[in-house]
């Protein structure tokens, strides 16, 4: 794909819409998994032992950097931030903040942009150098689930192991909060608010049933 073809995949992209039923959101589960494996499989290829895999991802944007900067490309990523992070911050205001029925705090919007610009500056400085780096860029899949509509968030401890976790936008009760769905999952169990992250999770069909992770 050339740098041209990445930039229009990433300009394409309408941050956390549609805010789907959860029936909607569960059958894109399928999907949703398939692309965690794929990108949980690359980054795997880059983990040091006894590292994180969200390590791995770190390490790639270092490694994917300072191949862009040897190659005088150094400004790749520069253009893909700040259109992120302007696409992202106005999506989550409007459509979440007060016209959402509830109002989302400005750390909560700064957050979630931040997420979007960070994913974007990585997929376009990967994509600009990727055939130094093995030739599968492993952001291409995070930047999927963005198309889709979703918030990829990132690894999670889970008891002895890494989980990636998803947000999804929902419209539950006619009210939009965020589905949480975790690799494995079958269906989305647990919500929460926005401005909660994944905190004080809510399972939708058993109160008592409860989740954490770190």
């Amino acid at each position: 794909m050339s740098q041209t073809q990445a930039d229009s995949k990433l300009q394409s992209i309408k941050y956390f819409n549609p805010s789907r039923s959860v029936q909607e959101a569960n059958s894109l589960i399928p999907k949703v998994a398939d692309l965690v494996e794929k990108y949980q499989k690359t980054l795997l290829t880059w983990k040091k032992e006894n590292d994180t895999i969200q390590h791995a991802s770190d390490l790639l944007w270092d490694l994917a950097r300072i191949a862009a900067i040897k190659s005088g490309k150094q400004n790749t990523w520069d253009a893909a931030w700040n259109f992120a992070w302007k696409e992202a911050s106005y999506a989550a205001r409007t459509n979440f903040g007060w016209y959402g029925n509830e109002f989302v705090s400005g750390e909560t919007v700064k957050d979630a942009a931040h997420d979007a610009a960070k994913y974007a500056a990585r997929y376009a400085v990967f994509e600009s150098v990727k055939e130094k780096l093995g030739g599968v860029n492993p952001f291409e899949y995070i930047i999927e689930l963005y198309l889709m509509g979703l918030r990829p968030t990132y690894f999670r401890k889970i008891g002895d192991t890494e989980q990636f976790v998803i947000d999804f936008p929902l419209k539950l009760d006619g009210k939009n909060v965020l589905g949480c769905y975790l690799y494995g999952d079958k269906e989305i169990s647990f919500t929460h608010n926005w401005i909660e992250y994944c905190t004080n999770l809510k399972h939708l069909n058993n109160p008592d049933t409860k989740r954490s992770f770190v």
